[in-house]
């Protein structure tokens, strides 16, 4: 936040340029169809006005600025990025209201010859939407967030993903949970069952190197952060 606002286009160079290897962002899509980088539902957090993203046009939208810098990013921003970063991964976590929206997201990431390298990314209670993004483009990523770290490989096995993001939410208590959860059942033996079974555990996010240090000690095999940097120095 820093050096770029949050799920711009500016934040993602940033992030690549520091060594990423991936990098994540929120999908809504708009009230006539397109689809935009966007975390919350309303606009008005990031950019002062309160619409609604699903009920607002996109060249309404187009106008705004995050923190009062940078536009918000269109699909297409990220898959011109993707095809100038030939090298990265991208997941878009799906903030969609249907099937259908996972659907033609797929296809239009399927048209721009870059769905190998896209993950679509949902909670593991809902992976009816990642069920319809793989019937649209086969070749298309999947991977699912376990609510809890207890059975990943299940989870990443009932939601057809080879990539499981495990960790927590900004909520009180989440980040104990989960580390609790990592210790009672055995991570580190997950994360290598996984990944002889193709499936990649990475977990996150981390943003202290305390963080960073433990959960390569569980096993992960790649560290979500805000941070490259200072992540780059642990793992």
């Amino acid at each position: 936040m820093l050096r770029a606002p949050e799920n711009t286009a500016a934040a993602f160079k940033a992030a690549l340029s520091d060594g990423a290897d991936a990098v994540e962002c929120d999908i809504r899509r708009t009230a006539d169809g397109q689809f935009v980088a966007f975390h919350d539902a309303r606009a008005g957090r990031v950019c002062g006005r309160n619409w609604k993203i699903s009920e607002t046009t996109w060249p309404h939208l187009k106008s705004l600025r995050v923190l009062g810098r940078e536009p918000i990013p269109h699909l297409d921003d990220i898959l011109n990025l993707m095809i100038l970063r030939p090298s990265a991964e991208f997941y878009f976590e799906l903030a969609l209201g249907k099937g259908s929206d996972a659907a033609d997201l797929a296809l239009q990431i399927s048209r721009a010859g870059v769905q190998s390298r896209a993950f679509m990314l949902t909670y593991s209670c809902r992976t009816e939407l990642l069920s319809a993004a793989r019937a649209a483009v086969p070749g298309v990523g999947l991977a699912v967030m376990p609510l809890f770290p207890s059975s990943m490989l299940a989870t990443a096995v009932k939601a057809g993903a080879s990539k499981v993001c495990a960790g927590w939410v900004d909520w009180p208590l989440t980040k104990q949970l989960f580390f609790l959860g990592a210790s009672a059942f055995d991570f580190r033996k997950q994360a290598e069952g996984a990944a002889l079974a193709g499936v990649e555990i990475s977990a996150g996010i981390a943003n202290d190197p305390r963080e960073v240090r433990r959960l390569k000690e569980l096993g992960a095999r790649a560290v979500w952060t805000d941070d490259i940097p200072m992540a780059l120095k642990y793992v």
